[in-house]
């Protein structure tokens, strides 16, 4: 097999857009304000397992070319996610503390808020450690003003150390470290069942928000990452392959079933149906699975789902407030969030990634990335 030229950001397929696509209409499912998906979170978790899968794509293929440039990684990291947290965090801000003495949609919180009140949540925020103040049952007083951002901090967190993690171990013995990965993969999902069959707690902040508890999907896709580029298990990919459409339509069923006091099986299972889900695309781009996620729509939403997803939150509160938990709100809502979303992608987010690509733009030859797909 030739190697294939992967630009900076891995290997593209449209199918991948997709599939964030999906990820961001389970989540608009709960937040939507008649909520008709109780446990839509698993969306985070889908979102979770792909970046996963990618991230770790793109560092091995980096590693492959002798070392990973990790200052070039984090400034990637920062123009893809920076430029539009920053902007929304800003309206935020601006909003609460204009408001704050007569905003009550959305908070649990009595009474005007601070400025301090304001402004603490607004910098976990931006340096992604609200998830942390959440597991420690610390919230903020603003809640779901800010309180979205958790799965951003997750995400980040992780890879704060995955670049050194994998430049430590994967170099010296990729079987070794992938043997690693895995162990840690059992102890994580061992935590999870742990905690999802052993009681019952409602949204449980460690269960919930914890990096620990929400490390089974990212592990999950790494673990992916390894074994399509190492062509390992090719056959039994090919096997689980045909699964990939009933696993893809098992999660708005799963979505809507309402799972609240056990969290973490929800990730647990969600994070089994997206690997699936996964395999069928890597495996069979132009199958049927892969030609519906490819499909202008779900690209759309896949292209368009960060902007999506940090924007939905303030528009929910705003419709609330303004026409309740009601089928019409719930479509003033999707109007606002796609005009919110459109406009931070086409002015924010993507002018400031085109001019990053145009100063940073290179290559990186991923040996075997097309191996599966080919097979």
């Amino acid at each position: 097999m030739r190697d294939t030229p992967v630009r900076d950001r891995g290997q593209h397929q449209p199918a991948l857009d997709g599939i964030r696509g999906v990820a961001i209409l389970l989540v608009l499912g709960q937040h939507a304000p008649t909520r008709p998906l109780i446990d839509g979170f698993v969306g985070v978790t889908v979102f979770f397992c792909l970046s996963g899968y990618l991230i770790t794509t793109l560092l091995v293929g980096e590693l492959r070319t002798g070392t990973i440039d990790v200052r070039a990684f984090y400034r990637r990291r920062a123009a893809r996610l920076g430029p539009a947290l920053v902007a929304v965090v800003a309206v935020t801000v601006v909003v609460l503390l204009v408001h704050r003495h007569g905003l009550t949609a959305g908070l649990q919180h009595h009474g005007a808020l601070s400025v301090g009140q304001v402004v603490a949540p607004a910098g976990a925020a931006l340096t992604y450690t609200t998830s942390l103040f959440d597991w420690a049952g610390h919230p903020f007083g603003t809640y779901d003003y800010f309180n979205y951002t958790w799965s951003l901090s997750v995400e980040e967190q992780f890879y704060l150390l995955w670049p050194f993690a994998l430049l430590w171990g994967y170099l010296s013995s990729p079987r070794r470290f992938v043997a690693l990965t895995a162990s840690l993969l059992g102890v994580a999902l061992a935590l999870d069942l742990y905690l999802g069959l052993s009681r019952e707690v409602k949204y449980d902040p460690h269960e919930y928000f914890g990096t620990d508890t929400n490390a089974v999907p990212i592990l999950a896709g790494s673990l992916l990452a390894f074994v399509v580029l190492n062509r390992w298990l090719t056959r039994t990919l090919r096997c689980l392959s045909p699964w990939a459409l009933p696993t893809l339509l098992l999660l708005p069923a799963l979505a809507h079933h309402n799972d609240t006091f056990h969290p973490s099986l929800v990730t647990v299972a969600g994070t089994g149906l997206t690997l699936v889900a996964l395999i069928g695309v890597v495996t069979s781009p132009r199958g049927t699975t892969g030609s519906f996620l490819a499909a202008r729509p779900m690209r759309w939403l896949g292209e368009r789902s960060y902007s999506i997803y940090l924007w939905n939150v303030l528009a929910r509160i705003a419709i609330l407030s303004a026409l309740g938990r009601t089928v019409i709100g719930d479509l003033a809502w999707i109007a606002m969030v796609v005009v919110l979303a459109e406009a931070s992608f086409r002015f924010v987010e993507r002018p400031l990634r085109a001019r990053w690509a145009r100063r940073r733009e290179t290559t990186v030859v991923v040996p075997g990335a097309t191996t599966v797909q080919s097979a």
